[in-house]
């Protein structure tokens, strides 16, 4: 996504994480469960990194060489990968709602299914390949970080509003940004402890959550990585019922590692053989080519016997 202040807003790189997900707070009651489980069919196509297509082999392979395996993007045992198989097929949300704008009863529940079908639209392309286990992922919301928990119109007795907030760097250098950051309770989240595997959270790994969909007033672009994705808060209301969402459905590609292709010397030699959704603008929706680069990304990582045992 477009550059903002010199920084790519739609980096997976450490640096940029820590910049975006900062601060924390005391840890809340038990998370609720907006939840959407969209059922995905595709073929069970059972291949493997092998069977990568000629004309993309080339492109792929260069990418995860000289762009993922350089940059380490996917050293840090925080993927979407990682989160789904730690989560055993499970992801879960919290929406960090940096925004004057309320969010009705029914904008909630199609944040959930609309969550629900940007994963799977990216979960569809591993299914059934090379070991991957997962048919469907099932996507929940367990919480509501806001600055005004009256902007959670009808809330519901089983949803949980976090209400404490830090100072965003970010409306520091543009004053357009709202100061106030809602954040959620480190205590639950697993950005924060993933490093740690004896970690045991409050009230269990169902009370846990693995993102933020963070939706900012007066943002520009996106940002994305295993943090979670950043947009502008009018982009999320106005895509939630979207099948594929280009700016949501890109950020999701960081956080499982694939990079953006903003300069050339980023590119594979002679380019991409079709367009791809994670150079921004050049495709609205996922590609032959992403399905390729996420499947290969997985034949690399699974390798890892202590990072996915029994893969």
């Amino acid at each position: 996504m477009p550059k903002k202040n010199g920084m790519i807003m739609a980096s997976f790189s450490l640096v940029v994480a820590a910049s975006l997900l900062v601060g924390g707070a005391n840890v809340g009651s038990a998370a609720s469960d907006l939840e959407s489980t969209s059922d995905i069919e595709s073929t069970n196509i059972n291949l493997a990194a092998a069977d990568i297509p000629a004309k993309f082999k080339p492109s792929v392979e260069w990418v995860w060489k000289n762009r993922m395996v350089k940059e380490g993007s996917t050293n840090r045992k925080n993927l979407i990968f990682d989160q789904i198989y730690a989560g055993k097929g499970t992801l879960n949300y919290v929406v960090r709602w940096q925004s004057s704008k309320n969010i009705t009863l029914q904008q909630r529940k199609d944040m959930a299914s609309m969550l629900s079908r940007q994963i799977n639209n990216w979960n569809k392309q591993l299914k059934g390949y090379d070991g991957w286990p997962y048919n469907n992922i099932t996507v929940k919301i367990v919480g509501w970080a806001v600055a005004n928990p009256s902007q959670i119109l009808n809330k519901q007795s089983n949803e949980i509003v976090y209400t404490d907030t830090i100072t965003d760097d970010l409306s520091k250098t543009d004053p357009n940004i709202p100061a106030k950051l809602p954040v959620a309770p480190n205590a639950l989240s697993r950005f924060e402890h993933f490093m740690d595997p004896n970690y045991s959270y409050p009230g269990g790994l169902d009370k846990r959550f693995d993102m933020y969909l963070w939706g900012t007033s007066n943002f520009q672009g996106g940002a994305g990585g295993d943090w979670g994705q950043r947009m502008p808060d009018d982009y999320i209301l106005n895509t939630l019922n979207s099948d594929e969402i280009q700016i949501t459905e890109h950020e999701m590609g960081h956080g499982f590692g694939l990079p953006d292709f903003y300069e050339e010397h980023e590119r594979p030699p002679g380019g991409f053989p079709v367009p791809t959704i994670m150079w921004a603008g050049n495709s609205p929706k996922i590609t032959e080519w992403d399905t390729w680069m996420l499947r290969y990304t997985w034949s690399q990582v699974k390798k890892d016997t202590s990072r996915f045992p029994n893969r």
